[in-house]
């Protein structure tokens, strides 16, 4: 060859991969054999390390998922996996790391690719590796396929583009990837398609590494999305209103306040407008008790009504369901943040607004609201829950069943108009179920799968699982993952829309057709265990399940403390049919009901729970009605006058700090068991004794006249 031929040729051996690039060659396959995932190895710098990350990003917690929680031949080893907020941490957060002291590996930010690589150095080698696309698809199939590296102890790496990691997993000497998402392969690839694949694949790994699979959690990866806002539009109100509590001062000022001009009437009426073109509007909305001196002391609040055009209530809530600001264990402001979302119901709607206050007739309120227009209702309630799930699942040796589908919302596809949410529309009910039934035959499904059974033979199923229970977690707020609505008699709008729960997804068996009964009992019968895993958010989801996990190494600190518990039973659960009244209250009122009466039932329930506590080793502390109250009324005199409460020192006898320690017990007990009167915000241990601190033959008659 000449000199000029062999120039040549060496020229484009030189220049072609400037042209071509690099080609990694790999191999893409439909599935690893199970010879093929026992022979993968993996050797650590570090066992398994606590750590803390940011919670500005949910793929942080799946790529240290493997980090914290890993299987080898010596078993499981875990550490804490914390999600924070760095710059406003939750205080349960906090509070878990004042008990569980530790070296936390943080990750306060940078991009998913570059945690990836820098926790990728716990590892010495791997022989396997689990790559997830950076983007919302990658995410949802990384959920569900992320305990995969927990049960195999292999890094997590999140991309956009494999070559960017290549040589990090040549230096590990990776031989096999996982892939979620469209990423090119490395070395031998499986692709998963789907969440069913990897979970049929997850099934036959557990069973092949542990022997059993006793666990499932339901989560939805579209937890980690928001709404669009697309247009607001924003109102202030500011109003006086008078005092709606049934006191002497306050009755003299409702009648005659109003007339001399003393307040704005005993409701405050405030309009704003969805616009036309709202197909979906969110309600974000601030209360503030501009008065709030005495709300620690005797119990002020605000409540809030909200009338769609129509005149239809669409939110009725308190100053009681908010988080106040406190200044020394005292509220300084008392307020609530609420949101709601709305489809379809354009027009002007009425905010009604009215006070209880005890000390003074008239007082003050700010209302702001922001009316936005926004492209979709499935607003996560407690954001990135689902990023925690991989860590639950993997430390109980379980799989996960997720899908964005799994979310409800009113929306046009339904075409009720209103309130998007069951829990508050009732309209909405009966497709809320159809689409929960839906999420239940797709659980059975994965139950027949775990048990080796067909999903058409239910009465197989029942008979394994009614013998053989497993724990299902529902990890996500019940938008994403919805409850079943079952047949409340006395279903409301204030005390509640029928009776949500999560009761049918531990039931194999119920009836096609009539679902609130089963079909191979008499009764309903709840063969699998099933619990709902909430928090504010990840931040408080993650503190929830570190406090559980490491139970008994925070509890060995705290002495005697540990050995204590209280019983607490208040009002609310007793009625009787009583001869004479009970017959000419429901004539006066229209109702069928029994009577709001004492029977002794909370007080023995008090008994034998508290026995069958101590018989558990506990030193139990136990209240009964008044006494189970957080803390009594002290002072009285102080903040009020005889023309507010008649009878300050009898309020002071039967709920003052003599008698009262609900409060105290609870924060001396490890194990607590309440039981009081209320709605989802408010709970009260008194009775209808405690209302004599208004003028007591009016408010005793709320005992026969509920109205009253």
């Amino acid at each position: 060859m000449d000199k000029k031929k062999f120039a040549l040729l060496v020229a484009l051996a030189v220049s072609m991969p400037l042209f071509t690039g690099c080609v990694e060659k790999f191999e893409e396959v439909s599935g690893f054999s199970m010879e093929t995932i026992d022979k993968i190895d993996s050797e650590r710098e570090e066992s398994a390390i606590p750590v803390v990350v940011s919670k500005g990003n949910p793929f942080y917690a799946l790529i240290a998922t493997p980090v914290a929680l890993y299987y080898d031949e010596d078993g499981e080893h875990v550490n804490a996996l914390l999600v924070e907020n760095f710059k406003n941490p939750s205080k349960a957060v906090e509070r878990f790391k004042n008990f569980y002291s530790a070296s936390y590996k943080e990750i306060r930010g940078g991009t998913p690719e570059n945690v990836s690589i820098e926790f990728s150095k716990i590892w010495k080698k791997s022989e396997a590796a689990l790559l997830i696309e950076d983007n919302q698809h990658g995410y949802e199939l990384g959920v569900t396929a992320t305990p995969i590296a927990s049960y195999l102890n292999i890094p997590v790496f999140v991309t956009n583009d494999t070559n960017n990691i290549r040589s990090i997993l040549k230096k590990l000497g990776v031989k096999y990837t996982f892939i979620c998402g469209n990423l090119e392969g490395h070395a031998m690839t499986w692709r998963f398609e789907d969440e069913e694949e990897i979970n049929d694949f997850m099934i036959d790994l557990l069973k092949n590494k542990f022997g059993e699979i006793d666990y499932v959690t339901i989560t939805n990866p579209l937890d980690v999305t928001n709404v669009n806002v697309l247009n607001e539009t924003y109102y202030e109100f500011q109003n006086v209103t008078a005092s709606a509590d049934i006191l002497p001062a306050q009755l003299l000022n409702i009648i005659f306040g109003g007339i001399a001009g003393l307040n704005d009437g005993l409701f405050g009426i405030n309009t704003f407008t969805i616009p036309e073109d709202y197909k979906y509007a969110r309600l974000s909305i601030d209360l503030i008790n501009d008065n709030s001196e005495y709300v620690s002391e005797l119990g002020d609040d605000l409540i809030m009504l909200i009338y769609s055009p129509d005149d239809e209530a669409y939110v009725y809530t308190s100053t009681s369901a908010g988080i106040p600001e406190v200044e020394n264990g005292d509220i300084v402001v008392d307020k609530i943040h609420y949101e709601t979302i709305i489809y379809n119901k354009p027009g002007t709607y009425t905010a009604q607004i009215l006070a209880r206050r005890v000390s003074t007739p008239n007082g003050q309120y700010t209302l702001k609201i922001r009316v936005q227009k926004v492209d979709s209702p499935l607003q996560p309630l407690m954001n990135n829950l689902s990023s925690m799930a991989p860590y639950l699942t993997a430390y109980h040796r379980g799989v996960i069943l997720s899908s964005p589908d799994f979310a409800f919302a009113g929306n046009e596809s339904i075409d009720v108009e209103g309130v998007v949410y069951a829990s508050t529309n009732e309209d909405l009910v009966e497709p809320c179920n159809k689409h929960v039934m839906k999420i239940h035959e797709k659980l059975n499904s994965m139950l027949a799968k775990i048990a080796n059974i067909s999903a058409d033979d239910t009465e197989a199923l029942w008979e394994h699982y009614k013998d053989n229970p497993i724990n299902i977690a529902i990890m996500a707020d019940p938008t994403m993952v919805p409850m079943y609505y079952y047949y409340n008699p006395d279903s409301d709008f204030i005390g509640g829309i029928q009776l949500p729960s999560d009761f049918i997804y531990g039931d194999i068996d119920p009836k096609p057709n009539d679902v609130e009964n089963n079909t191979y009992t008499y009764y309903p019968f709840q063969e699998n265990a099933v619990g709902r895993i909430t928090g504010y958010d990840a931040e408080d989801c993650s503190a929830l399940i570190a406090r559980t996990v490491f139970y008994n190494e925070i509890i060995q600190q705290l002495g005697e403390w540990k050995n204590n518990a209280t019983v607490q039973t208040g009002a609310g659960l007793e009625f009787q049919w009583i001869p004479l009244i009970t017959p000419l209250t429901n004539m006066l009122t229209g109702g069928h009901e029994p009577t709001k009466w004492p029977t002794g039932e909370s007080f023995f329930i008090n008994l034998r729970l508290a026995s069958d506590m101590e018989k558990g080793g506990f030193n139990v502390h136990r209240t009964h009605l008044l006494p189970s109250q957080r803390e009594g009324f002290e002072d009285l005199a102080k903040y009020t006058s005889r023309l507010n409460i008649p009878f300050p020192n009898f309020i002071e006898f039967i709920s003052g700090e003599r008698n009262v320690k609900g409060g105290k017990y609870q924060q001396n007990s490890n194990l607590i068991f309440v039981f009081n009167h209320g709605i989802y915000f408010l709970y009260e241990s008194g009775d209808v004794l405690l209302d004599s601190r208004g003028f007591p033959p009016i408010t005793w008659l709320s005992r026969f006249l509920g109205p009253l």
